[in-house]
């Protein structure tokens, strides 16, 4: 062993091996930040116009449309855009469409009956859903919205997934732009209401996904796969992982879709405007902080000391990155929030102040889970993660009863704050201990079984 060491190291594989782990770290993690970022601009753009040009009450119903549809798409995924993106790589090139046009269907049609069931009940869902729900044009525009935004979703965890990060930097980018395309018509027709604004939401997410659905290069099927046995098969194959990984998801991703939910139940649709420019400028700026910790998922590693190491490089990077944002934004809140107009600046400054802090902690939060899910302990992080979401939800909760848009705000902070704490051992164990050989062995044994027998 100590003589391969030397020999190894003689020759610089071993270094050559390392540059080689981190070059495909950060040209995911690149991809990751790129589609990120690009989104992030247009969309601050559309919504500095939309925020300008059309009505708080309207900013907020299209918020609110918006936030609700995300989270249908989150609770009818059941884990297929995850199970793609993280197995989709080691299926048969020529399976790959089967499995991917499989978890569309299933997917849609679970998103469909959710997005129906909510206009059906949107007259017990608050305000904003009400509205949106009392009228038969935007209700239909929010289903399609809903459906489309599951597409999305599938369609970018499966570029990741192959590594054809280009298909979901165009599909968000192009989703944005089109966004900020109709809002010009939309004016020049008189047409300054919430339902353009959820036509323009819905119709940009449908065109995005068809036009960048080729990028993917997913090839022809064999003949006779994509037969109703077959695709059962795949169901069978992969449907209590895929669920693993849903009920997982759901634990901890849930959160970021349900504390806008949270608004639009709690407060005003004009407090549901000012909290939604807050909250999109916090989840902007934590953007790549939760990217370096999603890339070590996207990376797969069954290779415990892969995973010490890219954890050695992600978390202080990370933390790093969170401590400057909530230094800036502290300081910057009221003079970005103008980007939205003086109304925005008014009344969101504190909740941005306050919710960005919550991003040190969810740097811990993500690390934990994609630890969890390199090592294959989805089941245990469940239960951790839904503690954790459910302190959360009442935190918000409470606080939105309590002091409406501030101590939703608070509320949820202070809860994340907490759990943060509970999960910070566990991450650090990882970050200071370098597996044994003999284990990181037997780990890369166990992960190579678990991928080819599917």
């Amino acid at each position: 062993m100590k003589l391969r060491f030397g020999v190894d190291k003689l020759l610089g594989r071993g270094e050559t091996g390392q540059v080689a782990e981190i070059r495909r770290l950060f040209t995911t993690l690149g991809f990751l930040t790129a589609k990120a970022g690009a989104t992030a601009l247009i969309g601050l753009a559309y919504w500095a116009v939309a925020t300008h040009l059309f009505s708080a009450r309207d900013v907020g119903l299209a918020a609110a449309s918006a936030s609700t549809g995300v989270l249908l798409a989150t609770v009818g995924a059941v884990g297929i855009p995850l199970l793609l993106l993280a197995e989709i790589e080691a299926v048969d090139p020529q399976e790959r469409r089967v499995m991917f046009t499989t978890g569309m269907a299933i997917t849609s049609a679970i998103v469909l009956v959710l997005a129906i069931g909510t206009m059906a009940l949107s007259p017990h869902l608050g305000k904003s859903l009400s509205v949106i729900g009392g009228d038969p044009v935007t209700a239909v525009l929010f289903v399609v919205g809903s459906v489309a935004t599951m597409w999305g979703l599938t369609l970018d965890d499966t570029a990741i997934g192959l590594h054809r990060g280009a298909a979901q930097l165009w599909r968000g980018s192009l989703s944005s732009l089109l966004k900020l395309a109709i809002v010009g018509p939309l004016v020049l027709a008189a047409t300054r209401t919430g339902t353009g604004l959820i036509f323009a939401w819905a119709f940009a997410m449908v065109l995005s996904v068809f036009v960048c659905f080729p990028m993917l290069a997913l090839g022809p099927a064999r003949p006779g796969e994509g037969t109703i046995g077959h695709r059962v098969a795949l169901v069978r194959r992969f449907g209590k992982l895929s669920l693993q990984h849903h009920v997982l998801n759901l634990s901890i991703g849930s959160v970021s879709y349900a504390i806008p939910l949270a608004a639009t139940l709690l407060i005003s649709p004009q407090q549901v405007a000012y909290f939604s420019a807050a909250y999109l400028l916090s989840a902007t700026l934590l953007i790549l902080p939760y990217l370096i910790a999603l890339s070590l998922f996207a990376e797969r590693s069954g290779d415990a000391g892969l995973l010490h190491r890219h954890v050695r490089r992600t978390l202080p990077l990370g933390l790093a990155l969170a401590g400057v944002i909530v230094l800036v934004v502290v300081i910057a809140a009221p003079y970005v929030l103008h980007l939205f107009g003086p109304a925005y600046a008014v009344n969101g400054t504190t909740a941005l102040r306050i919710m960005i802090l919550v991003g040190p902690a969810y740097v811990v939060k993500d690390h934990y889970v994609s630890i969890c899910r390199a090592q294959h302990l989805m089941t245990h992080a469940s239960k951790v993660m839904a503690i954790g979401t459910m302190a959360e939800l009442a935190g918000a909760a409470v606080g939105g009863v309590v002091w409406g848009l501030t101590g939703i705000c608070a509320g949820w902070a202070v809860a994340a704050g907490c759990e943060a704490l509970v999960l910070l051992p566990s991450v650090l164990r990882v970050y200071r201990r370098a597996p044994a050989p003999a284990l990181q062995e037997e780990a890369s044994t166990a992960e190579r079984g678990r991928v080819s027998g599917g």
